[in-house]
């Protein structure tokens, strides 16, 4: 159904009384539905599929002109506890909930395993401050086996399971916009709408009529959304806000992120920015309705990039293969296995090192990776810089030739002694490198997306600022909620669950 056909319908259904209209007497409904969702990207598209397959009325609005968000440029990787998918690589590592929830709480593994305000432990500030009600979390963590069975559901498939990093599962190259096409098909196999170019402009409510609701309380009842130059009043018996961030919003980043609001926004290493539309309207919207906000002032995520039309391999080859971060000196300033592409981004903030280097070897660039990390594509580019010498490839890239002989000689040393003397590496990865070399184009400390937002319960109501109640009718998925990460896993968590409890909220109104 094309907008304008959409939005003649509309007009059509506001001659039908609404059960439970949302607009004031002298503004009708123009249409109404059980439930509304308020953003198409991850969380929205799967809460949609996941409350329609239980018989709920779904309208989805996107302010975009496409639907699939940010998740589309994902590399996909998903962390879970033990799913089908371990099964079926035959994963014999402790990979249960209690050992996957284990690190959650030591906060192990970067962004944000230990959930701390700062999201990640090695963070300057904020340290160590965990989240209002964990249990949020915890329900996520504990559905991230059936996110793997619903993405494997539309056809996802996943390479092999690293075994040093079991609770990470990898999705083969081009999976996530595959799996937003997918639930795009599902939707309309299922007669829900999604209407793109539709912006939330506000929610609309009512007086809370919940017994021991507090004086004054409201309930949300729908919400107003522009549309082809017009306003569109839509009631529904529950809103669910998946609307993402607010990284583009100056006013909100400067207030909330502080020092890291200058850091440049970007995202892959490949050279794919970030598109626009994280600003924050719907964290702004829940608020004027009473919601309440958590983590707004956490570490966005970071990542690094190169500079605008350049190319440079991803950080993320720091979990599968061997490879050392330096500097232009040669020198290396962090674990760069430990660390993971976020902890090295921000050891590049904090040491205030503008343009980081990847260094490997040929084992790497002809290995079993070598497709996922489109090695050939990035040396054709210049992205990559060969040298039968490290000495010959550091000069290429213009990184100091001295620096980093000197580097790989104390790996060299080191790996002979197994023992990281400079940074205290000790994983099975962690090896003296043999030639040809390889040296990348520099990369650069990024963000690409806020932590913090709506506070919600372990059912992803969206929670009062006034007395942490739940507002009746309104939910939050994703990005949007501060409550959990904004990791795949999770935001895909939420659209389960979210999905769950809105349809079986509606079903009993």
């Amino acid at each position: 159904m094309k907008r304008r056909q959409f939005l003649q319908a509309a007009a059509a259904a506001a001659a039908v009384p609404a059960a439970h209209a949302a607009a004031a007497p002298e503004a009708p409904a123009d249409l109404q539905t059980d439930i509304l969702i308020a953003g198409a990207g991850f969380a929205g598209l799967t809460a949609a599929v996941t409350a329609a397959r239980k018989g709920a009325r779904v309208l989805v609005i996107e302010k975009r002109s496409y639907p699939g968000g940010d998740g589309i440029l994902s590399a996909g990787i998903i962390a879970t506890a033990h799913s089908v998918e371990h099964d079926a690589q035959h994963i014999k590592a402790q990979t249960g909930i209690d050992a996957y929830w284990s690190l959650i709480e030591r906060g192990v593994m970067d962004e944000p395993l230990s959930k701390v305000r700062d999201n990640m432990p090695l963070s300057p500030i904020y340290s160590g401050i965990f989240k209002h009600d964990p249990r949020v979390l915890r329900r996520s963590a504990e559905t991230s086996p059936k996110v793997v069975q619903f993405l494997k559901s539309f056809g996802v498939r996943f390479m092999p399971i690293n075994a040093q990093q079991p609770f990470l599962l990898p999705s083969m190259p081009g999976s996530m916009p595959a799996f937003a096409q997918a639930l795009v098909k599902e939707l309309e196999r299922l007669h829900v709408q999604i209407l793109t170019d539709a912006r939330l402009v506000e929610l609309t409510t009512a007086p809370d009529e919940t017994q021991g609701a507090a004086k004054g309380a409201r309930r949300v009842t729908g919400a107003v959304f522009e549309s082809d130059g017009r306003l569109v009043r839509a009631a529904a018996k529950a809103v669910i806000v998946a609307t993402g961030g607010f990284i583009d919003n100056a006013q909100m980043m400067c207030r909330y992120k502080r020092v890291w609001a200058d850091i440049p926004k970007g995202f892959t290493a490949v050279g794919e920015g970030v598109p626009p539309g994280h600003d924050g309207d719907g964290i702004r919207i829940a608020r004027l309705a009473g919601a309440a906000l958590e983590d707004m002032e956490s570490m966005p995520k970071l990542y690094a990039a190169p500079k605008p039309g350049q190319k440079s391999p991803s950080w993320i080859l720091f979990d599968t293969d061997t490879a050392y971060l330096v500097d232009k000196n040669g020198r290396r300033f962090c674990n760069e296995h430990a660390s993971r592409y976020a902890g090295c981004a921000l050891a590049c903030f904090r040491k205030k090192i503008d343009g980081a280097y990847m260094v490997f070897d040929e084992a790497v660039f002809t290995g079993p990776n070598r497709k996922r990390w489109r090695f050939d594509e990035l040396l054709a580019a210049g992205a990559l810089f060969k040298g039968e010498t490290i000495a010959e490839a550091a000069q290429k890239a213009g990184v100091s030739p001295e620096g980093l002989e000197k580097t790989l000689r104390t790996i060299e040393r080191d790996a002979a002694l197994k023992r990281d003397s400079e940074f205290g590496r000790s994983d099975p990865l962690f090896r003296a490198l043999k030639g040809p070399f390889y040296v990348s184009t520099p990369s650069s400390t990024v963000r690409f997306k806020t932590e913090g937002g709506l506070e919600v319960n372990p059912d992803f109501n969206v929670l009062r600022a006034a007395d942490d109640s739940a507002i009746p009718g309104l939910f939050a998925a994703g990005a949007v909620c501060g409550s959990i990460s904004t990791r795949l896993c999770d935001v895909i968590a939420s659209g389960l669950i979210v999905g769950e409890t809105a349809a079986a909220a509606v079903s009993r109104s």
